[in-house]
């Protein structure tokens, strides 16, 4: 038996290591989108359900500061959600062909980092910033809801010269 048109299992590893490494480099460039949409966002808050279909889904919830208070809250139809504030050029081209003003574009990203590898490089949101009612779910059997950090140690957008406070700058860089 030739093995000439066969394709080792390696090839398929690669792909998938590929794969990984391109959605954990996903998740600073969607932090740093909803930061500068909402400079005073501490976490994009995404809900997680569970379907009979496909294991889970996910639905944006809010963008929260860093006491948990809402700043601002996804309605439950995304078509019917205004376009999110502008982010810079830069940032912007980096999402081409999509718009990172619509929230669906946002929460695509969030799918499709979180399917590569569920439960990797997307985070829980810490309980001392879930609601009562989020609590209350987890309590009975529900899902924590993810909080994706929008101020890392170093700003994406500025590096250690942030002038618009994008860091947490007394924070260690790493």
């Amino acid at each position: 038996m030739s093995t000439a048109p066969l394709t080792p299992v390696s090839v398929l590893d690669d792909a998938e290591a590929k794969a990984r490494a391109a959605a954990c480099a996903m998740v600073p460039l969607l932090a740093a989108t909803v930061h500068a949409q909402f400079p005073t966002g501490a976490f994009l808050v995404v809900a997680r359900h569970e379907t009979d279909y496909d294991g889970e889904h996910l639905t944006p919830d809010s963008v929260r500061d860093a006491q948990g208070a809402p700043v601002w809250e996804f309605p439950d139809v995304l078509s019917h959600t205004p376009p999110l504030p502008p982010v810079p050029a830069e940032v912007a081209a980096l999402w081409a062909p999509y718009d990172p003003r619509e929230s669906h574009t946002l929460l695509e990203l969030a799918e499709r980092i979180e399917s590569t590898a569920p439960n990797t490089f997307l985070e829980f949101l810490p309980p001392e910033l879930c609601t009562a009612e989020e609590i209350r779910a987890e309590d009975n059997g529900g899902r924590t809801p993810l909080g994706i950090p929008l101020a890392p140690s170093v700003c994406a957008l500025h590096g250690d010269e942030c002038p618009r406070g994008h860091a947490d700058q007394s924070a260690p860089v790493g």
